[in-house]
């Protein structure tokens, strides 16, 4: 009986006594993937594609969505950086879908909006606009939102 309680034991130590619900560590895991996506698509992003006000805004905004607390900080920074992006970066049909995105960003409060907004985004963005590497991460990077998101995007 003792053998099978001591890894328990020793488990909660090493946790410092802090233990995270099922749901509350999906949650917390969900966020730090969509903010790796988030920047992992703004590195892939040319420097071509964005305003030239992006080279100042870069830093900063890195910053404030490492320390995002939450999902709707991570949907305020991915509207940041779609504003900084080009017209000539996303496809024409952009036009018509940024206006509901835009209201959707807004509004978002969870991973799961979180990724599918930046799903759109990022499938509305040209292949010129993204540095060469992106054609072989995209697989994955698509992959892991649309595991957040639902299978949508």
């Amino acid at each position: 009986m003792l053998k099978g309680i001591a890894p328990l034991i020793i488990a909660s130590i090493v946790a410092g006594g802090v233990a995270f619900r099922p749901s509350e560590a999906s949650a917390q895991n969900s966020h730090a993937v969509v903010v790796q996506a988030l920047i992992d698509f703004e590195t892939a992003l040319k420097w071509e594609a964005c305003q030239d006000s992006w080279h100042q805004e870069r830093d900063p905004w890195l910053a404030a969505l490492r320390g995002a607390r939450n999902d709707a900080e991570v949907a305020q920074a991915l509207g940041v950086l779609e504003v900084a992006m080009k017209w000539e970066a996303v496809n024409d049909s952009w036009r018509g879908r940024r206006p509901s995105w835009v209201t959707e960003v807004a509004a978002a409060g969870s991973a799961a909006q979180v990724a599918r907004l930046l799903l759109d985004l990022e499938q509305a963005t040209t292949w010129e606009a993204m540095d060469d590497s992106w054609r072989t991460a995209r697989p994955g990077w698509v992959s892991r939102l649309q595991g957040i998101a639902g299978g949508g995007g």
